[in-house]
């Protein structure tokens, strides 16, 4: 027993309150069964002092709930001593979760964007603050490694770190966290604290369930397709069947049905009865971006609506240094327009008119403290709105808020709009803690704003997840599992067998996927067999790519690319004709048909085009798009491989092959990495990009390729180093 545990030991045995362990001061639960699990509270001294009455009272509420909690405060120097204590309560005291109270160091990630749903900023070109990930799975995940770097010289919070080289390189979450930051909302951060702890126990004993629940989709979601926006309601559906009959109420907006529709969101927003919003969106730290110009229907509109766009265009442009007048001439030359279309750009009045409308299509900081929002968990799936690197950022006003909103879900950088939002939703509704649920659906941006372990009253009497899911893992309970009417119960057994290493989890992945009627059960059955890479994801791709779901169908599609066998191009040609309706389909399958070969191309051409049911008119048009995007990759490719052309061109062709997975020319890429003539950056480049083949038929290929280059004494040093990272994000 380390001194530390002793210490731990001694102060419950003995009923002491406090107990220092080392800079650090634990307040230990009283009374804890060693069979419990156990939660901690993380805050710095001066927010103990200030805020420790409510920061106790959280503590009793949630051990009266079964949850013994630990508060431990300090002035931490670094990231490294707050993990330590939660590994040692993990592993002496069946830790399940944590949240960061007040000023707790943040974790700056690099060399991890794979792990990103999207952020893909170049770490080079860009500022260390702006190009690393604020992510708290450098707490929550234990397996992931990193390697320390430095901390910043200005904002002393922060620390940064690279994912280390022979890191596991799949996020699996040991506990759940989440963040308690005050905001600059004019309130003493401390009177924040308090007053949002006081709330959340509150929340916690009013015994309401999920009963009322609210989507909304903003402008440029989903590309504003109506085949991807409708099957939320379908999904929903599976997840909260309650929600949809007598005792409750499911509620979908979209952008399109209001020309602004702030003031219905607002609306929304202060009603008691809501529990749960999503919001589908775009988002920056200090704004939700719920819509855009209306269209317009009318011939004054039109000019009116241009004229707006041509104002605003001018003060963006003139702020970057453009001349007035040249920007007269150049949109005189090319559409014949005179200055009077630009005309009150720099009027002071018509700024300030123009400015008013702007914030018609966005709710912006100041909005939210105006609004006090009531409903109890927000979602925001959009970039940036849960950026807590900053001082000020959206869901943190939310919870700081004085209505009833107690947690928010939101993303720290930017984030994939083609990713499933919805993933293990159900399970808020049968009685699991919102941590328990993020757990199993965390990505590097993700995070929990608020409390973790907020939780909604089931909506069946007989089932309890917060204290299910808290039980030791069971293989023959998850199987039983498999069985439950409720489709995420269902999908929490599919991830837990995945996560403790079930010896059939594919075989029985696959077969869930072509047996199940819920789409969500198919869903995190392809999602999980595209983890393991293997012949059943492959083989279930077969089948998916024809899925009455939507979002699967889209998933199949782009996973289809990725893995870049040739028997999939029919499939996908045939999905890209006669659903062509499906707007975010078709997007995605022209972007991505040049991955593959030229003879599968003209065959599936010939076969699916030319063999559909579709009119001859249709069948001519989408054979010359799927022709012209497929030529795309002929004339980047001799780009990549044209020595004389410019290099800041040869490195955005291949850095654009971590977006576009092209296997067809996989061959040549590989003989560029051999060929030690070739300029050492372009290599290094395409090692990079090669990184991202995770789930290609060929990733073994790349593997090997890449360590013949690490283990060459020969090879420059960086371009080693680069090779064993692509080495490891491969076969690790």
């Amino acid at each position: 027993m380390t001194k530390n545990i002793r210490v731990l030991a001694f102060a419950m045995i003995f009923g002491l309150v406090c107990a220092p362990l080392g800079a650090q001061t634990i307040v230990a639960p009283k009374g804890k069964a060693k069979k419990q699990n156990s939660f901690a509270v993380i805050t710095d001294t001066k927010t103990w002092q200030h805020c420790s009455k409510e920061i106790v009272a959280y503590q009793e509420m949630l051990g009266k709930e079964g949850l013994p909690t630990f508060v431990i405060h300090s002035e931490w120097n670094n990231p490294e001593e707050v993990k330590r204590q939660l590994v040692s309560l993990h592993d002496t005291e069946r830790l399940e979760g944590a949240v960061f109270v007040g000023d707790v160091p943040i974790a700056m990630i690099r060399k991890a964007q794979h792990l990103t749903s999207a952020f893909k900023m170049s770490e080079t070109q860009f500022e260390w603050r702006d190009n690393s990930v604020p992510s708290d799975r450098f707490y929550d995940d234990f397996h992931l490694q990193f390697d320390f770097l430095k901390r910043d010289s200005a904002e002393r919070n922060f620390f940064y770190y690279d994912l280390a080289v022979k890191s596991p390189q799949q996020i699996r979450c040991d506990i759940y966290t989440g963040r308690i930051k005050p905001v600059d909302n004019g309130k003493d951060p401390y009177r924040q604290i308090s007053d949002y702890l006081t709330k959340a126990v509150e929340q916690h004993l009013s015994g309401n369930r999920l009963d009322n629940f609210q989507s909304y989709t903003g402008q440029g979601s989903y590309s504003n397709s109506l085949t991807a926006w409708t099957p939320e309601a379908f999904t929903v559906r599976e997840q909260f069947p309650g929600i949809f009959d007598t005792s409750g109420r499911a509620h979908f907006m979209r952008y399109s049905m209001f020309d602004y529709p702030k003031q219905t969101i607002i609306n929304v927003l202060k009603r008691d009865d809501i529990d749960l919003m999503i919001f589908h969106e775009h988002g920056t730290p200090d704004r939700q971006y719920v819509s855009a110009s209306p269209d317009t229907e009318d011939f004054r509109s039109h000019i009116d609506a241009v004229k707006y766009y041509y104002r605003d265009w001018m003060r963006r442009m003139v702020a970057r240094g453009k001349k007035p007048a040249e920007l007269y001439a150049q949109q005189a030359n090319r559409y014949g327009i005179d200055s009077t279309w630009m005309a009150g750009w720099d009027n002071a009045e018509q700024t300030k008119a123009d400015s008013l409308q702007d914030l018609k299509t966005g709710i912006v900081l100041d909005d939210i403290n105006r609004i006090n929002p009531n409903t109890r968990m927000v979602i925001f799936d959009a970039c940036y709105n849960g950026d807590f690197r900053e001082k000020d950022y959206i869901a943190g006003r939310y919870i700081f808020a004085d209505g009833k909103t107690t947690v928010c879900f939101a993303n720290s950088v930017n984030v994939l709009q083609d990713k499933q939002a919805n993933e293990m939703l159900g399970i808020l509704g049968l009685g699991a803690r919102v941590g328990q649920w993020a757990q199993m659906t965390n990505i590097l941006e993700s995070h929990i704003i608020g409390d973790p372990t907020f939780r909604f009253a089931s909506n069946d009497a007989k089932v309890n997840l917060a204290s299910e899911l808290s039980q030791p893992y069971s293989e023959s309970k998850e199987l039983k599992r498999l069985d439950s009417p409720y489709c995420d119960i269902q999908n929490v057994a599919l991830h837990r067998l995945f996560a403790n290493g079930y010896g059939d989890i594919s075989n029985l992945l696959a077969q869930k996927y072509a047996s199940s009627p819920f789409a969500m059960v198919r869903y995190t059955s392809l999602a999980l067999l595209k983890k393991l890479a293997d012949e059943n994801f492959q083989t279930t791709l077969d089948l998916s790519i024809n899925d009455p779901n939507e979002f699967i169908r889209r998933c199949s599609a782009l996973w289809m690319a990725e893995v870049g066998l040739d028997r999939y191009v029919a499939p996908i040609v045939k999905e890209y004709v006669e659903n062509h309706y499906s707007e975010r389909e078709t997007f995605d399958i022209s972007m991505r048909i040049r991955c593959f070969g030229e003879k599968a191309f003209r065959d599936a051409i010939d076969r699916c085009v030319t063999g559909s049911y579709v009119n001859q008119r249709e069948k001519e048009q989408y054979r010359k798009a799927l022709e012209r995007d497929f030529k795309d990759q002929a004339r980047n490719d001799s780009i990549i491989f044209n020595r004389d052309e410019k290099p800041s061109m040869r490195s955005l062709m291949i850095s654009s092959l971590r977006n576009v997975k092209v296997a067809a020319s996989l061959d040549k890429y590989l003989a560029l990495l051999k060929d030690k003539s070739e300029a050492t950056r372009v290599r290094w480049e395409m090692l990079d990009a090669l990184a991202w083949y995770d789930i290609s038929a060929r990733k073994a290929d790349i593997a090997k390729v890449a360590k013949e280059i690490m283990d060459d004494a020969t090879e420059d040093q960086g371009l080693r180093e680069k090779a064993e990272r692509t080495y490891y994000r491969l076969t690790n």
